[in-house]
């Protein structure tokens, strides 16, 4: 075993000890978040509502101020971000990846975050008969026209970027590859919804990637051995596309994370995406063993 693959473990180890309180929140806003949070507020005019915003900056920000940053931007902020943060800070401090801005986008409501992260092809609530179609194409548009401009502006980034999400976020991540492949170098999908609209999002990927042969990025997906059926059905579907059409330069994982459930996949699932995508191991690649350790926990269908 190599001493980054000894270092990925020990912020595995860690992640999974600060599990609860801070990084254990809801979907949406719980107004506590840990010393040191940037917390603003960003009015849209492409979603017509203000939008706060929670921003990380790594070590060492203020004390070199000639250097610039790479910037992730993580769904279900105050859920997600937290984590995404910490991991992140751990692994640049042990050198297995760069310091990262994490940028953290807490939802408005329940409902906010089903039309925001949606696919505009499908139902936003698939238990309610005629639901809206999603809003994912606004949200996105928010995204590209409004909040990364003003990231870029008030803080010092590089050119890089990434977007994280968990589960119907890991579907919108999912989609974005599809909509707009060059906003973002790199996407990690935790947990997606693949499931929704019959595994929708399997069709649209593979004609996407049919159509695309000179796509250049990264895509990591996990998903928690403990997660249910249909869940796991919806990250094998995608997986397969993956498998058969993923162009020559498109870098792509697709972990099963053994044990996790889908409350806890996304969190330690986040220092296996930062090392596939910055580290050893780094070649397409789809690991875990579904079968031997199965869902067994119905846990979410989001």
């Amino acid at each position: 075993m190599t001493w980054r693959a000894i270092g990925v473990l020990g912020v595995f180890w860690l992640a999974s000890l600060a599990g609860t309180g801070y990084l254990a929140g809801w979907y949406f806003g719980q107004g506590e978040y840990p010393e040191g949070t940037i917390v603003s507020t960003l009015r849209s005019g492409v979603l017509d509502e203000d939008r706060e915003i929670l921003v990380h900056l790594p070590e060492g920000y203020e004390s070199e101020p000639g250097r610039r940053y790479p910037v992730i931007y993580v769904l279900d902020g105050s859920s997600q971000d937290i984590h995404t943060a910490s991991t992140a800070a751990l692994m640049a401090r042990i050198g297995v990846m760069p310091p990262l801005i994490v940028v953290g986008l807490p939802n408005v409501s329940g409902e906010g975050r089903q039309r925001d992260y949606t696919p505009p092809t499908m139902a936003m609530d698939v238990d309610i008969e005629d639901s809206p179609r999603g809003s994912a194409d606004r949200f996105l548009a928010f995204l590209k026209t409004e909040l990364i401009p003003d990231i870029e502006r008030r803080y010092r980034t590089t050119s890089e970027r990434m977007l994280a999400g968990h589960s119907r976020g890991g579907l919108f991540v999912a989609w974005s590859l599809t909509a707009d492949p060059a906003l973002f170098q790199a996407r990690f999908a935790h947990s997606p919804a693949l499931w929704r609209d019959d595994v929708a999002m399997a069709g649209i990927l593979e004609h996407f990637l049919a159509a695309t042969p000179a796509l250049d990025s990264f895509f990591y997906m996990s998903l928690g051995s403990k997660e249910t059926a249909e869940m796991t059905e919806g990250f094998s579907r995608v997986r397969a596309v993956l498998e058969a059409r993923a162009p020559e330069n498109l870098r792509w994982r697709a972990d099963i994370v053994q044990d996790a459930v889908h409350r806890n996949n996304g969190e330690w699932a986040t220092p296996l995406g930062f090392t596939a995508y910055y580290g050893e191991g780094a070649a397409p690649a789809a690991l875990g063993d579904a079968a031997r350790h199965g869902p067994t926990a119905a846990t979410a269908r989001d």
